[in-house]
């Protein structure tokens, strides 16, 4: 099978490597799609250290191929999203439905082989069946959608929520259409380039504001207080000092970017808000239903729009071409996907 392998910082390989094979309780899985993460830029530009020849993609959906020996409940060619985790089960973590936060988790893509080959394997309990509504590019998008669920669902986004969401990049998007989706009556966002504020609008933000002090000002007064605030930047910004500038009294902020330095706070804000803030990791099943079920219904009821995120494909032998695009938002990529 062809396989592309991480060969240095903005450098691929594509090789011809073994079709594995699934072991008890896994599924051989034909992937179809995997979606370009913010997350794998750090790999790709080498901000996060990885060694050459590993594969990278953990937004991934395909088809059953094989059942390992133990796996019931799914047929070969059947449409399925994956999640990205392989955990212990046995935990506290895992018991809780906190499998995301089991100690022994691993990650594909993040710190075990990802989806950027014609073939994985995985747990069979990682693997969700997918809706007629629902082909394999909309199940690759499922897995950033549930990183957006989860985070709204920590901060309790009530029916009647206005909710304001800083940044327009995939999470950002999505956590629009999430809350949106989830019951939130008004949806505020900042974007920085024009091609993320026409897709916030579409999305369902009733609006838009720039990524600037003045946008900032300007979303603080159209939100009158909000409920929720979710960040969605991360990196090295100012966005969390923002956030607490946003976020009304007693209000709560859900951070899903994934800062790389430490940031500033004004601690006085906590204070005279009395305000909350969570840090929110992936996903799990805090419930009846995980997190991923509840995005994969969201996108069974929101399909059309959802796959508007999806601006570049790419085959897997152009894999570099896909990063570089994912990598300059200039190319007006929001969601790059490579198709398998």
């Amino acid at each position: 099978m062809k396989s592309a392998l991480y060969a240095g910082p903005r450098t691929f390989e594509l090789k011809d490597v073994d079709v594995p094979q699934p072991g008890p309780g896994e599924a051989l899985v034909r992937v179809r799609a995997v979606g370009v993460c913010g997350s794998d830029l750090h790999f790709y530009r080498g901000d996060f250290p990885v060694p050459p020849g590993f594969v990278l993609g953990h937004e991934c959906a395909g088809e059953v191929e094989a059942l390992g020996t133990g796996v019931t409940g799914f047929e070969r060619g059947e449409r399925v999203a994956l999640e990205l985790f392989t955990v212990c089960l046995t935990c506290e973590q895992c018991r809780s439905g906190n499998y995301h936060l089991c100690p022994s988790r691993k990650g594909n893509g993040l710190n075990a082989p990802g989806g950027l080959r014609e073939y994985m394997t995985v747990p069979a309990y990682a693997m969700y069946r997918l809706p007629p509504e629902v082909d394999c590019e909309l199940g690759a998008l499922c897995e950033p959608l549930a990183v957006c669920v989860h985070g709204l669902r920590l901060v309790d986004l009530r029916f009647g929520d206005r909710v304001a969401v800083l940044g327009a990049g995939t999470i950002g998007l999505m956590a629009v259409a999430a809350a949106r989706a989830m019951g939130a009556a008004w949806v505020g966002a900042t974007a920085r380039h024009p091609h993320q504020r026409a897709m916030a609008e579409a999305l369902g933000a009733d609006g838009v504001f720039g990524d600037s002090a003045e946008g900032i000002a300007q979303l603080t007064a159209a939100a009158r207080g909000a409920d929720v605030v979710v960040e969605t930047v991360g990196g090295h910004g100012n966005t969390l000092q923002e956030a607490l500038t946003v976020v009304g009294v007693g209000g709560r902020i859900s951070v899903l970017g994934a800062f790389t330095q430490p940031v500033q706070l004004h601690p006085l804000l906590f204070f005279l808000k009395e305000a909350r803030i969570f840090g929110s990791n992936c996903y799990g099943r805090p419930g009846r239903h995980s997190d991923y079920e509840l995005a994969i219904e969201i996108m069974r009821r929101h399909a059309e729009p959802l796959r508007r995120l999806i601006t570049h494909r790419f085959p897997l032998d152009r894999i570099a071409d896909a990063y570089a695009a994912a990598d300059d938002k200039r190319s007006g990529a929001i969601k790059v996907q490579v198709a398998l």
